[in-house]
């Protein structure tokens, strides 16, 4: 994976899967300091995540 903001190869990608099952992936450039997720294939803001995973404690 390549860093979409400075295009190095030096990316951490830590996989998590939520009690419902939604696969979320984060990803953090070692470069840049960029950070991004995605959700099955969709990118998806920290707020997104944060929403969905208050969502599931309920």
């Amino acid at each position: 994976m390549d860093c979409p903001a400075c295009g190095a190869r030096d990316v951490i990608e830590i996989k998590h899967r939520l009690p419902d099952g939604t696969q979320l992936d984060f990803f953090s450039c070692h470069m840049c300091d960029e950070r991004w997720w995605d959700r099955q294939g969709d990118n998806v803001t920290l707020k997104e995540v944060l929403d969905l995973a208050r969502r599931l404690r309920r």
